[in-house]
């Protein structure tokens, strides 16, 4: 007799549908960048290199800490509390890209 095993897809389901994309700006002087960070993996290194290389290449670009935005990846509550609040804190602090950092 064969064994029988469950199988479970490691992946969770999808619960949104495609995004659309918005066309990228050629050039980033005076545009203000959002930072957000799910506090996993080493994002303030890369902040600092990527804020860096970005006024090198195109001067005066604004960046927003992800400081201000919340972790988006804490307890289930707070990360609900943090997502909810996220599209009014972009548009007051007049946000037109976003750099989101998340890793293991």
């Amino acid at each position: 007799m064969e064994p029988d095993y469950e199988v479970l897809w490691p992946l969770g389901p999808r619960v949104t549908g495609d995004v659309a994309e918005h066309e990228r700006p050629a050039e980033l002087a005076g545009v203000r960048v959002a930072y957000l960070w799910d506090e996993l993996f080493r994002g303030p290194e890369m902040f600092e290199v990527i804020t860096e290389v970005a006024r090198e290449r195109h001067g005066a670009v604004e960046f927003v800490g992800w400081e201000e935005f919340g972790n988006f990846h804490a307890s289930a509550a707070e990360e609900r509390r943090v997502l909810e609040a996220l599209p009014e804190l972009l548009r007051s602090h007049r946000v037109d890209l976003v750099v989101a950092a998340v890793g293991a």
